[in-house]
């Protein structure tokens, strides 16, 4: 498929009086000393090189973002390790109605999402107030593995369709269907005399099904509303509920309101759909005011009921300039946690080098009665951009917790931006 969308680049460029092409190149380091699966000392040094490119030609554009890295401290069985996220031609307004995407893609439409090497199509009508989204490919759970399916036994396919009956107000129906094949392997048996033999076990591929609704509305600028509910079709039972309000009670005040109820999320077919498993339900209110874009302040609260017991969470924190500091508390079943976070960045020789520094501690445990353990973390940098198109990044980490004493790390940036219009054959 990749070659495929690189000889499509070309023929893109060949076809045009005029291109643009954008895009960014980031190469980065980060090292530190850890323990290899016997607890030896181990230093690791990986390498990581990022593309980012766009290029596009009138309704035609080609989009590629991919990584690859390597470890020149340790030897992993993994590198070098290609992962692309993205490689995709895409076209737009076919006959004025229809966009179309094929390559690799993420795929982000109501019940549906994930990673597909496949095709995605977007139609709209009735002056945009209804818009139809079309899917479907095979999976990719992992980035780095580039492998050709067929949609039928390892696919998602599915679409939405959004309607928006009023200017502030939308509704959403959605489907998707995701199958994923699981490879077969062998496994040892003891026959009737109990003489090992071996056996192929093919496995039953894991399926999710699942139907979704959503709707938005918004009343001016004062309260705006927002619901969603997923139904498990293999499972026959609501699989996720969530509703969330914001009011605008005053200027620069707003007060929010969320719930969710939640089933665990297991595939059919899967082991883990043997066990029984509960839901939980999530409620949580807030406020937040922004005084200015420079200036903002926030308070929440949530209660999660489980089937016999609840736990609470508290988080508080805000903005100011080149300052953020937040505080979190946990408590109740899901464990004890106190914990203090502060992040600064100060620009300086207009914005040309910004310090940066930031500290972390929080104190937990998994149950009341349990020894508290605490976790301290440091980090120092500065960021170096000479012009619009350069910059630098350099940070040291420092962390200590209940496994190391002293854990320090290294991380260094260098990231080159493009943008170029081109006219090969003007």
């Amino acid at each position: 498929m990749e070659r495929t969308l690189l000889a499509a680049l070309v023929l893109l460029s060949m076809t045009a009086d005029a291109q643009s092409i954008n895009g960014r190149l980031t190469t980065s380091f980060y090292g530190f000393e850890g323990r290899d699966a016997a607890l030896a000392k181990q230093t690791y040094l990986r390498a990581y090189e990022n593309v980012y490119l766009n290029a596009s030609s009138g309704d035609v554009s080609f989009n590629m973002n991919a990584m690859v890295s390597n470890d020149f401290g340790s030897d992993l069985a993994t590198d070098p390790e290609l992962r692309i996220s993205s490689l995709l031609v895409k076209v737009r307004k076919i006959g004025g109605l229809a966009d179309l995407s094929v390559g690799r893609q993420f795929i982000f439409a109501g019940a549906g999402y994930g990673l597909i090497d496949g095709a995605q199509t977007g139609l709209r009508f009735l002056d945009d107030r209804v818009s139809v989204t079309l899917y479907g490919g095979t999976n990719v759970d992992h980035t780095r593995d580039v492998r050709k399916q067929w949609i039928g036994s390892n696919g998602m396919f599915g679409g939405q369709v959004v309607f928006a009956p009023v200017e502030n107000g939308s509704v959403g129906l959605s489907y998707m269907n995701k199958r994923r094949e699981r490879a077969p392997y062998t496994a040892v048996r003891a026959d009737s005399l109990f003489n090992p033999y071996i056996i192929v076990v093919n496995s039953t591929p894991l399926e999710e099904e699942l139907a979704s609704v959503d709707a938005e509305y918004e009343f001016g600028h004062a309260v705006m509303l927002q619901a969603k509910a997923d139904y498990d079709v293999h499972h026959a039972e609501l699989s996720r509920i969530q509703a969330f309000t914001r009011v605008h009670a005053m200027e620069g005040l707003s007060g929010t309101l969320e719930y969710i109820f939640r089933e665990p999320r297991v595939a059919y077919n899967s082991i883990f759909s043997v066990f029984n498993t509960n839901s939980t339900q999530e409620i949580e209110g807030g406020l937040e005011y922004r005084h200015s874009p420079f200036f903002f302040l926030f308070a929440r609260f949530a209660d999660v009921q489980y089937v016999d017991d609840n736990s609470q969470r508290l988080s508080v924190g805000g903005t100011y300039e080149f300052l953020s500091a937040a505080y979190t508390q946990n408590f109740g079943y899901a464990g004890e946690l106190n914990g203090v976070s502060l992040q600064a960045a100060y620009p300086l020789m207009d914005r040309v080098i910004t310090p940066t520094c930031g500290f972390g501690y929080a104190s937990y445990k998994h149950a009341k009665d349990d020894p508290s353990s605490t976790v301290v973390n440091l980090a120092a940098g500065a960021v170096y951009r000479p012009s619009k198109y350069i910059s630098a990044d350099v940070q040291l980490q420092w962390m200590q917790n209940p496994q190391f004493d002293s854990d320090m790390r290294a991380f260094v940036k260098f990231t080159y931006w493009f943008n170029d219009r081109l006219g090969w054959l003007e």
